[in-house]
C-alpha cells in the first residue's frame, strides 16, 4: 500500500475514536469545565481534618 492510502487508513480510525469519546462524554455528563479547588483540604486515613 502507498503512503497516502496508509495515512487516510489511520486518520479515519483516529476520527472514529474521537467521534465515540465525544458520544460517551456527552453521554455520562461528562463536563470538561469542572471547578478545581485552588487549595485541597488535605485529610488523613482516619478522615479527620488537618487544621490550618
Amino acid at each position: 500500500m502507498s503512503l497516502p492510502i496508509v495515512l487516510i487508513i489511520i486518520v479515519t480510525i483516529m476520527g472514529i475514536f474521537a467521534f465515540s469519546i465525544v458520544l460517551l462524554a456527552r453521554k455520562n455528563n461528562i463536563s470538561l469545565k469542572q471547578t478545581v479547588d485552588s487549595k485541597p483540604i488535605h485529610a488523613y486515613k482516619n478522615g479527620e481534618q488537618k487544621q490550618q
